[in-house]
């Protein structure tokens, strides 16, 4: 059996913490997220990173493959993973891997205070003493034996998605220009949802990857309102981005988003607030990000009854065409107009909505019961928004608003069923 490899952590972490703040080129990692177990894991294994090459200007960022945690009691926990850790350079807006290495094993944590730290370390030996130790990590547990080895290959899940949002979280925390990382010999992988912002000169430039033959297009709030504390300098796809850059032109607070438009609809919206002070661009919080929600997430708003006052009744559905598009159809009784309207929904991020494609409107004749086929639509190329809001009883009012009348809504629905509803 091999012995094991215990290694303590405390007096490492002061030298290597040392060793980068003399770096002069990207700046330090430090845990930007809310979870003390991954913080504890990251502060250890970001030190380990000094058992490979880091040149001058360089970064170690990790990638933790959290595989299992036990809390031993409530101050003591073992957590099982594969513990990655890579050291990065810059270059035209990439980071390029320049070393880097594996840590399958178990890591003791110890309760802190508020928080957690590592202060053990047992790692899986080289060559055949690798798998052997690999089994008795696992102890048994074939599952957790069969997890340690899929997390070996840095092109693979999970480790693949772990790494990429690692870096992407290490550039946002500190407004890196960079939308890539690449392995030397590989192709570069961007860091699609990944908006980069820095305050450069007081003014606010932004950066925003963009696929190659993407589809839809981005916008830019343009910010030509009189009251305006900013204005828009330029809007351009440049070397792979979108690139938006703010100017300051008084002082106060202000919200700018920047929105992606999927056909009639938006399908992303970033939303910024601006600091204004002393004729420069001095703070810059939010970063939102809306995009269109799944169909289990509409579900509880689109299929169901619904009434307002008493005096009407309506039923709603929706369902995946095709093409993959969501339609909905709304029928309507004779005491609200007798009609049945279908059409493609869009969501649309800015008005937190949906917009209607193409719907047409029917004419429901009486029918006492018995189906009656329908005629020709009274009224085709149907276009408006399905707006969901609150009235001040705080019940979900769906309210639908022509094109042609968009201020006033044209036909009104409130939630009937108050478990139905998402808070």
């Amino acid at each position: 059996m091999k012995k094991l490899i215990v290694i303590l952590l405390i007096a490492c972490m002061t030298f290597a913490g040392a060793a980068l703040a003399e770096n002069s080129g990207l700046p330090a990692y430090a845990y930007p997220g809310e979870d003390p177990i991954e913080a504890a894991v990251t502060a250890c294994i970001v030190e380990k990173g000094k058992d490979y090459l880091l040149e001058d200007g360089a970064v170690t960022i990790p990638a933790p493959v959290i595989l299992k945690t036990v809390f031993q009691d409530d101050t003591h926990a073992l957590v099982y993973g594969n513990f990655w850790v890579m050291n990065y350079t810059a270059k035209d807006h990439v980071l390029a891997c320049i070393s880097g290495g594996e840590y399958p094993g178990i890591m003791t944590l110890e309760k802190k205070g508020e928080g957690w730290e590592a202060v053990a370390l047992e790692i899986a030996g080289d060559g055949d003493d690798y798998p052997k130790d690999i089994q008795r990590f696992a102890d048994g547990d074939a599952e957790l034996e069969n997890a340690y080895f899929h997390t070996q290959s840095v092109f693979e899940e999970p480790l693949k998605g772990i790494r990429t949002r690692f870096i992407r979280d290490y550039v946002n925390a500190n407004g890196l220009d960079i939308t890539a990382y690449q392995d030397y010999g590989w192709d570069a992988i961007p860091l699609t949802d990944t908006i980069v912002g820095r305050i450069e000169d007081g003014s606010y430039i932004l950066r925003i990857p963009v696929q190659e033959n993407e589809a839809g297009e981005w916008v830019a709030d343009d910010m030509s309102q009189d009251d305006s504390i900013v204005k828009l300098a330029y809007a351009r796809l440049e070397n792979g981005a979108y690139e938006v850059r703010y100017d300051p032109v008084g002082d106060g607070e202000m919200a700018v988003a920047i929105r992606h438009f999927n056909g009639i609809a938006c399908d992303q919206a970033h939303t910024f607030d601006l600091l204004v002070k002393d004729g420069k661009i001095q703070e810059v919080t939010g970063g939102s990000y809306t995009a269109s929600p799944s169909d289990e997430e509409l579900a509880v708003y689109c299929v169901g009854e619904w009434r307002e006052q008493e005096t009407q009744f309506t039923q709603m559905t929706i369902g995946t065409n095709d093409e993959g598009l969501l339609t909905a159809e709304i029928i309507s009784p004779m005491s609200h107009g007798a009609y049945l309207f279908r059409m493609t929904l869009h969501y649309d991020c800015e008005l937190n909505a949906f917009m209607y494609d193409d719907g047409a409107v029917y004419e429901l004749p009486i029918t006492d019961g018995e189906e009656t086929a329908l005629g020709e639509p009274t009224q085709q190329n149907l276009g408006g928004r399905l707006l969901l809001l609150t009235d001040e009883n705080d019940q979900f009012l769906l309210s639908w608003y022509n094109q042609l009348t968009p201020d006033e809504p044209e036909i009104v629905f409130c939630q009937m069923n108050e478990e139905e509803t998402v808070n």
